[in-house]
């Protein structure tokens, strides 16, 4: 197990030891969906931090100022809230937002997205504020930047969203210096004219679209189940051109010699489970009813924006940028997972021992490349560039994150490996964007 964590750190360090190539399209790629490599040479860009704010989709601000004033703010309350702690921070939204994934149990790839969506719509909501000029309450800015995304989102929730958005909107009316009700009203109208901008745009993204998807018959997967979102591959990214921008090689003939060994490391491994490892593989599988995956790398993110003291512009591009790359991490790591559809280990282990069974559940969707190890790799690869000083910590998850889908008994060693490249060029297009 050391050699292949020093495997994973070497994934990992890709990105921050030089300007990784694009990962380039194999000759021998299927021929039934069409494999594109990136159209730009990623060695020729430059980095910038992910603590630098900028405007992800809300680029035609004078639009959406203007769309702003139709907007009706909800009535001033009569007396101050009971809640002692309403929505003030960006943190404080995105903690909610991850709670409603867990009670909603929304999966992985779909949970990155809506991550990504609420993030981008409060960083989005604070830029075009500020290029409004005009005296903006920043609390009531975030909550109606909050609203139209969340409803959207969990619109069964709506009630109880609209009451944690009425706390924080009027909170200014009730400080011991009072926001003008007129500012929190303005305030609100430009964050909900961003919101309803993000929706728009997330309406049109192809996630609720439906087509078949033919797998190649070398790979041999399949499952009982039905098959998890299998076009998620293209829905629309942000940073990514597109789902198929970045191509893994394909992976290891069944009957090959890389294979044999990938095969044999999978089974040695399993054999010398301990509790420790069924610990780290529970904690790290993160599945439908938690805060998934992604959720776990924004809480280490907010985290680490809590105590580096990152102010709120900072915390909002930092967090949009790590919203960015989770969704366009799970775009890119399905297209590549039904694009080779790939066997799990639990279908050859039923074979050659009948009578073992994974830690953790087989999830329904192709084995190669893990999406635990591409939604770390990339989280960790973002977070590296922004704190480094905290590098040895963000490699230490991330390789434990993917050696825990290994150990966990749902993957090969190939498809955390190849995951954290996946991961590692995600991150370079997010933050050289």
């Amino acid at each position: 197990m050391r050699i292949i964590s020093l495997l994973l750190t070497v994934v990992l360090l890709g990105l921050t030891a030089c300007a990784a190539p694009a990962v380039s399209v194999p000759s021998n790629a299927p021929t039934s969906v069409e494999a594109r490599p990136a159209k730009d040479n990623l060695a020729d860009r430059k980095l910038t931090s992910p603590l630098i704010p900028r405007i992800w989709l809300t680029h035609d601000i004078s639009a959406v100022i203007a769309a702003s004033t139709s907007i009706t703010p909800p009535a001033a309350p009569l007396a101050e809230s009971n809640s002692r702690f309403p929505a003030i921070h960006i943190t404080d939204w995105l903690k909610r937002a991850l709670k409603l994934i867990a009670s909603d149990g929304v999966t992985s790839n779909r949970a990155a997205r809506e991550l990504m969506l609420i993030s981008v719509a409060l960083n989005d909501a604070l830029l075009v504020a500020k290029e409004s000029g005009e005296p903006i309450d920043q609390v009531a800015l975030m909550a109606g930047a909050a609203r139209p995304v969340l409803r959207y989102l969990h619109p069964q929730q709506s009630d109880a969203i609209d009451e944690e958005v009425n706390k924080a909107l009027w909170k200014g009316l009730y400080l011991r210096n009072p926001v003008p009700q007129a500012r929190l009203e303005r305030s609100f109208q430009i964050g909900h004219a961003v919101g309803d901008h993000i929706v728009a745009w997330a309406r049109e993204d192809g996630s609720d679209a439906f087509h078949e998807i033919t797998l190649p018959a070398s790979g041999g997967w399949n499952t009982p189940k039905l098959p998890l979102d299998p076009h998620w591959g293209s829905v629309k990214t942000i940073a990514l051109p597109a789902g198929d921008t970045v191509i893994l090689p394909p992976p290891p003939a069944w009957d090959s010699p890389e294979m044999a060994q990938q095969r044999d490391m999978f089974r040695s491994t399993q054999k010398l489970i301990t509790d420790e490892h069924r610990s780290l593989a529970w904690y790290w599988h993160a599945d439908v009813g938690t805060i998934t995956p992604a959720g776990l790398w924004f809480e280490i993110a907010i985290t680490t924006a809590v105590v580096e003291r990152l102010d709120l512009m900072q915390t909002a591009a930092l967090l949009s940028h790590l919203g960015v790359a989770m969704h366009d991490t799970a775009v890119a790591c399905w297209h590549n997972k039904y694009l080779y559809g790939f066997i799990r280990p639990d279908q050859w282990m039923a074979t050659v021992e009948p009578d073992w069974q994974p830690v953790v559940p087989t999830p329904p969707h192709p084995s190669y490349p893990s999406g635990h190890a591409a939604f770390s790799s990339a989280a960790a690869n973002l977070l590296i560039v922004a704190f480094p000083q905290h590098q040895e910590v963000f490699v230490q998850r991330a390789a434990e994150a993917t050696r825990s889908r290994i150990v966990g008994g749902v993957h090969w060693v190939i498809d955390g490996l190849e995951g954290m490249t996946l991961g590692r060029d995600v991150a370079y297009y997010v933050v050289t964007r």
